[in-house]
Formats: structure tokens, C-alpha cells, sequence
């Protein structure tokens, strides 16, 4: 997830929210239907907090609407800065279980998959701070706490019929720690019969020490590709090394790969840092629409890419926004036909 942005999606959400009570009867969930290999034509879903129920129903309708087959669900859990042990729920920023369920439900309803993703967001950052600089001063401790958190969706994910689950997103400081990912990734499965992966960070694959205990090598794909005014072509070529090095990294452990999250806000020089949340610039439609389409082009096709999970679908959008959806933008045209085709 980029840096700072659940902060401000947070806020954004207070329009949307809702006490859980408002909540309904949920119907009973779906199990786990034909788990059998596709590619997973995959949305981020921003949900957060206690999300309003037709909030969710016409998100995640609109999202089906583009030929999505599959959406990814982020869960935070708290904690309070990069040295802290303690990894919380906060009643503002972590959905509800009941709304949680509601929404894997109504995906499913809709004919899609869900990969739910729990991830850690730091309160608290000082420079050059974020959570894939954690530093506890008890790992153990650490690992006690973030297994909780883990081992509560991963069973929640099972009670639902979820096909993948990740045990992590971006946590760098944590990846060389493999016994203590190895023993957590054992309890999930313990709990979990569904896909497990983890997001790693596109700029910190080869420190993944566990990834042998995957069944799927996920990454977030927030590269650096070049200039604001490069054409897709030129676009397309920057991709060029990038995928020879993924592909080396991947041959590794001869596991196929997911795209957990792949996105670029709508403004001026995104192309240089897309992974960066708190830059500023003029809204630029045509620049976020010439990176997902040379995506597209450079990605589509890949013999070893089982899922794209772009983000993410939040938000009213529309050519004036410089966030990071592609709704009512150019962006939303190369989603709706890459995943019209086969």
C-alpha cells in the first residue's frame, strides 16, 4: 500500500460510516468453490471502518462491472510506532468483522474471488520511517502480537470460503526472520486451507526468506518507469528489465506470481514515484492512463502471472481527482478491456 495513504482514505471514509448495528442479517457464507488455477483479474476494494452496506453493495458491483473476477480486501490492525510490540484493531481505520463478511459475501455473490490482505499501519513515523523499517525491541513479542492479528482473519478466511490469504504485506525488517514466518505460516495453515502468499515490496524481493513455504510469490509493483511525458512505447521498454529481474527472482523458487497490488495516482509525475502518496501535483488523467496501459502491454500474457490486483477502486474519482482509483478516468478503458479478454 503506499505510504500514508490509509491515514487520508480514513478520513475520507468518515462520510461513509456507519455503527455496526446498522449492520442487517448477513447471509450464510459461500464455501470455497473450484480453486482450480486462472488468472485472477483482481481490484482492490477500499473498505474501511464500518462501511456503510449500499457503500459496499455499489463498490463492489462497479467493481464486478469492469470484468473483475477477483478482489483483494486490505484489513489494518494499529500499531503505535516502528519500535512497538503491541498490534491492535482501531475502532476508525479496521473494518468490523461484520462488515468484513458482508463484503466477502457480496463479492462472492457477484461471482468474484477475495484475497484478504492484513497489513500493519505504523501511527506514528518519523523520517524514513515506515512499516518496513520495524525495529521491536523483542521480536518474540512482536511475533506473538502479529500472530494473533494473523491467525484471526486467517480463520475468519476459512469460515468464509476465501480462496488467498496473505500472511503480510511489506514488513522488510521482518522477512530474514525465516523460523519465526515459517512456524506462523504453519499455524495459518493449521486454520486456512485456501492459497497463502505475501506482498513483497517491489524494491525488497530478495530478502524473502520464507518464500519457499508460499504458494504464491506475491509483490506490490509500484516501480519507478521514467519521465511524466514518456509515451506508452517508451513506457513499455522500461518494464523491460524489471520483468527479467522479477523473473529471475521468481525462477528462484519456481512458484508462480501475484500481483498483489500494481498502481498509479492520477497526477503529474507519478510515473517517478507511484509509490509515493504524499506528493503533489496537477491532476494528469492521460499520464495514469499511459502507465496502465503500458502495464498492460508489458505484463499481459505472462506465462507465470496468475492475478493482477490493481489500486485501488475508492472514492468518486473522475478526470479532476489525483488519486490513485482509475474510476470515471482513461485508466478505468484498459482495465474494462484487458479484463474483457480471455
Amino acid at each position: 500500500m503506499p505510504r500514508g495513504l490509509l491515514a487520508a482514505a480514513a478520513v475520507t471514509a468518515a462520510a461513509l460510516i456507519a455503527s455496526s448495528g446498522s449492520c442487517g442479517v448477513l447471509d450464510a457464507p459461500r464455501l470455497r468453490g473450484d480453486a482450480t488455477a486462472r488468472f485472477e483479474k483482481g481490484m482492490v476494494f477500499g473498505l474501511y471502518s464500518h462501511a456503510e452496506p449500499s457503500h459496499t453493495f455499489r463498490a463492489l458491483d462497479e467493481i464486478r462491472s469492469l470484468g473483475t473476477n477477483s478482489i483483494a480486501i486490505m484489513i489494518p490492525w494499529v500499531t503505535a510506532d516502528i519500535h512497538s510490540a503491541d498490534i491492535a484493531p482501531h475502532p476508525q481505520i479496521t473494518p468490523s468483522d461484520r462488515s468484513l463478511r458482508r463484503a466477502i459475501r457480496t463479492a462472492h455473490d457477484l461471482g468474484m474471488r477475495v484475497l484478504l490482505m492484513p497489513f500493519v499501519y505504523v501511527a506514528e513515523l518519523g523520517e524514513g520511517e515506515w512499516r518496513g523499517t520495524l525495529a521491536p525491541p523483542d521480536w518474540e513479542a512482536w511475533f506473538e502480537q502479529y500472530g494473533d492479528f494473523i491467525l484471526h482473519y486467517a480463520a475468519l478466511s476459512e469460515e468464509e470460503g476465501v480462496h488467498f490469504f496473505s500472511v503480510g504485506s511489506e514488513l522488510c525488517s521482518t522477512e530474514s526472520r525465516r523460523r519465526d514466518w515459517e512456524r506462523l505460516i504453519g499455524s495459518v495453515r493449521g486454520v486456512f486451507t485456501g492459497k497463502v502468499t505475501y506482498s513483497a515490496n517491489w524494491d525488497h524481493r530478495d530478502g524473502l526468506e520464507f518464500a519457499g513455504s508460499l504458494d504464491l510469490l506475491g509483490m506490490n509493483a509500484y516501480f519507478e518507469l521514467g519521465e511524466p511525458d514518456a509515451p506508452v512505447e517508451v513506457l513499455v521498454a522500461a518494464w523491460g528489465p524489471i520483468l527479467e529481474e522479477v523473473e529471475a527472482w521468481r525462477s528462484r523458487f519456481g512458484k508462480d506470481l501475484i500481483l498483489t497490488e500494481v498502481g498509479y495516482p492520477s497526477r503529474a509525475g507519478a510515473v517517478g514515484d507511484p509509490w509515493n502518496h504524499g506528493a503533489t501535483g496537477d491532476a494528469a488523467p492521460q499520464e495514469q492512463f499511459r502507465l496502465y496501459e503500458a502495464f498492460r502491454r508489458a505484463w499481459g500474457g505472462n506465462p507465470h502471472l496468475q492475478g493482477v490486483y490493481f489500486y485501488q477502486w475508492w472514492g468518486a474519482g473522475g478526470p479532476l481527482d489525483t488519486g490513485y482509483t482509475p474510476r470515471g478516468k482513461p485508466a478505468e478503458t484498459v482495465v474494462r478491456e484487458w479484463y474483457a479478454g480471455p
